[in-house]
This record gives C-alpha cells, structure tokens and sequence, in this order.
C-alpha cells in the first residue's frame, strides 16, 4: 500500500512475514507518520495499527494491505484463539 494511502480509520492487514510478528493480523490504522526507531538508526513511514484493541505496532507502509473484507458488527473484532 502507498503512504500516501493511509489514513485514520482504514481497516488493512499487516502482510504474512512481516518482522513485527504480527504478519497476517488486521487492525484499524490510528495514526500515520514516520517514527525513528528507539536505536535511532532507523526511520519508519507508515502507520500505527492497532490490532484486537489491544496491540498497537507501527508497520511500514508497504507492509499493509487494505482489508476489503464485510464489516464486522459494533463491539465484534477478529482474534486467534
């Protein structure tokens, strides 16, 4: 997905592999920017995603795809069990 893209609220899925762990997952975007790594050797544009209203990663943009998929009804979120 293109940085430019993203915003607040978009419903994506962080793509299968990606570094975090949490390849695979979907989450809601809750924010967007760039963020220096706590090393301050690298810097990441992309987006904070929250997944389940629990875990909040911050994920390149490249790395995330838009989640096309049917809603799910208000207070429902998708987990592995």
């Amino acid at each position: 997905m293109k940085f430019e893209d993203l915003h607040v609220g978009l419903p994506v899925r962080i793509a299968k592999g990606h570094g975090s762990g949490y390849g695979g997952k979907q989450g809601v975007v809750i924010g967007v920017g760039e963020s220096v790594t706590l090393d301050k050797k690298q810097v990441i544009i992309g987006a904070s995603v929250e997944i389940g209203g629990v875990f909040l990663v911050l994920i390149e943009a490249e790395f995330l795809d838009l989640v096309s998929e049917g809603k799910l009804p208000p207070g429902w979120s998708e987990f592995e069990v």
